[in-house]
């Protein structure tokens, strides 16, 4: 089901179904989430077991397609509570919009702000999780895109690793978990981004298109006040040698969450 008639500064917006009681609006011009954004919410969702409220951050949440899957997820329970961080206005107010939209409101909250400014605008040890899709570009690696927005989206213009890392420690109680996909040829960035912000990563997902085919993205959970000790899964495969879709991800389609295999290194 699709519905445009709402607009956001004169453009109109499309309502998307993700499952039977969620709904996000996308608008033309303000980056929409991908299949990456949705491998995460899964693999999140593998990890996070609790039976009383617990505190999400989504931080470069965009339309908040990652923390209203999660709320989504676990709305029987209503024991989530999202907060989305975004620097972009119109995308922030399309997540505002698909929360109340898909019923979810109650339960999340958008700050349109600079991620630079998470320390001085919340209190430290308050988020039991936290998510991330960050750019996966270095600020002059790669082609830009015509639109400003997907540019910021995709390159470290306004923020890096650096920034969000050290934001997602003052955010996250000791033993908390943060999860982030990110691009295998940029891992060590990654790992050094989480060094210097003293968060341990404890999990790593490579996401394969087939079987054969080189990595394209990294699933990761961090912890703070983890020691060392990382497993590494077994990977997870989109599609079969015919093209179809792989029985793990048909799982993460249908049900949300993604099954996660450990091996230690």
């Amino acid at each position: 089901m699709n519905k445009t008639s709402d607009t956001i500064n004169e453009t109109p917006v499309k309502l998307e179904k993700i499952s039977d009681t969620l709904r996000i609006y996308q608008q033309k011009g303000v980056f929409s989430y991908g299949t990456d954004a949705v491998l995460l919410s899964a693999y999140a969702a593998s990890f996070m077991k609790f039976s009383t409220q617990r505190t999400l951050f989504d931080l470069c949440s965009g339309t908040g397609i990652i923390g209203l899957m999660l709320l989504d997820y676990f709305r029987e329970s209503n024991a989530l509570f999202t907060t989305a961080v975004e620097i972009n206005k119109d995308a922030s107010l399309l997540s505002k919009m698909s929360a109340e939209e898909s019923g979810l409101s109650g339960n999340f909250r958008v700050y349109n702000m600079d991620i630079k400014k998470v320390k001085d605008s919340f209190d430290g040890d308050i988020a039991d999780f936290i998510t991330v899709n960050p750019p996966y570009m270095s600020e002059h690696c790669g082609l830009m895109c015509e639109d400003d927005y997907k540019t910021i989206a995709r390159h470290e213009i306004l923020c890096n690793l650096e920034h969000i890392f050290r934001a997602a420690f003052h955010l996250l109680k000791t033993g908390g978990n943060m999860f982030v996909v990110y691009r295998p040829d940029r891992l060590s960035t990654l790992f050094s981004a989480a060094k210097n912000s003293k968060l341990e990563i404890k999990n790593m997902t490579f996401v394969h298109s087939k079987i054969q085919s080189e990595s394209k993205l990294v699933l990761c959970k961090l912890q703070k006040g983890a020691k060392e000790g990382l497993k590494i899964s077994e990977p997870f495969v989109m599609y079969g040698d015919d093209g179809s879709y792989s029985e793990a991800y048909l799982r993460v389609r249908d049900e949300g969450v993604m099954k996660i295999g450990n091996k230690r290194f």
